[in-house]
């Protein structure tokens, strides 16, 4: 049986234990409030299949509690090439995340020669070695509860080691709400949050990066599960900067991922 993130009663999220954050039992993973942002905006994309959500933008405004989530949404613009959702998370009655959608209306069209083409996809993921989160964080003798980190499946194309630069196939095999299947945007909406981690920059005595917000920008959807994400960091003395993630499918280029972070001296990464 697939597990999920969430139970779901109309506009009301209950997060299950895989939703969980490494770093507090009390609190939910980036991903997993990504992965919600990403199911409600599929859905209200999916009355408009002449669309595609370009960007979703997520700003990560206080810590999500491991409690009933309500989501609202409305609409800011609603025209007939360009359509801009808003989502918010509330908990408790107080807002704690918030995103923005922007859908532009598809169209056929004729690339000249000259127009730059997507990437060709990193090598793998098969034949790639395995990466364990879990037991990444465990070797550094910390306390790391289970949750959605433990979930995450990881193929290394460089290495994972918080040096603020790694390029690594992701997939995350469960589902947001139970019983309904990931959609292509779906799945890369729940591993978005996912850059901070592959471009993490461990800068010494316990400090890390943490980011306040997720801004994905997508050309096409993947059409594999499986994700590539090639990350780095740019981080300046005054400790603040960005993760920039570029996004591959099987089959070349999808996206990008643009995440700021500022250090956190209670980061033990």
């Amino acid at each position: 049986m697939t597990e999920c993130l969430y139970q779901r009663h109309q506009d009301t999220f209950s997060p299950t234990p895989v939703a969980g954050s490494p770093w507090h039992p009390a609190l939910l993973h980036g991903g997993a409030v990504s992965a919600l942002f990403g199911l409600v905006v599929d859905e209200q994309a999916a009355c408009w299949p002449d669309f595609i959500v370009n960007r979703l933008t997520m700003n990560l405004l206080r810590p999500v509690p491991m409690q009933a989530l309500v989501v609202r949404c409305r609409w800011l613009r609603e025209g007939g090439r360009l359509r801009v959702l808003q989502v918010e998370i509330e908990a408790d009655g107080r807002v704690v995340a918030r995103a923005e959608a922007l859908m532009q209306k598809r169209g056929k069209v004729t690339l000249p020669d000259y127009a730059p083409r997507p990437l060709l996809p990193p090598p793998g993921p098969e034949g790639l070695p395995a990466f364990d989160i879990q037991a990444f964080l465990d070797g550094k003798g910390l306390p790391i509860p289970p949750g959605f980190h433990t979930r995450v499946q990881v193929r290394e194309v460089t290495p994972w080691d918080e040096r603020g630069a790694a390029t690594c196939w992701i997939r995350v095999p469960v589902e947001i709400v139970a019983g309904v299947p990931l959609t292509p945007l779906t799945r890369v909406c729940m591993a978005s949050d996912l850059g901070n981690g592959t471009g993490q920059l461990n800068l010494g005595n316990g400090v890390g990066c943490i980011n306040a917000d997720i801004s994905l920008s997508l050309f096409r959807y993947p059409v594999s599960e499986w994700i590539c994400f090639s990350s780095d960091a740019q981080l300046t003395e005054q400790g603040c900067g960005v993760v920039h993630t570029r996004l591959y499918d099987s089959e070349g280029a999808i996206g990008h991922v643009m995440q700021c972070i500022q250090t956190n001296g209670e980061f033990r990464g």
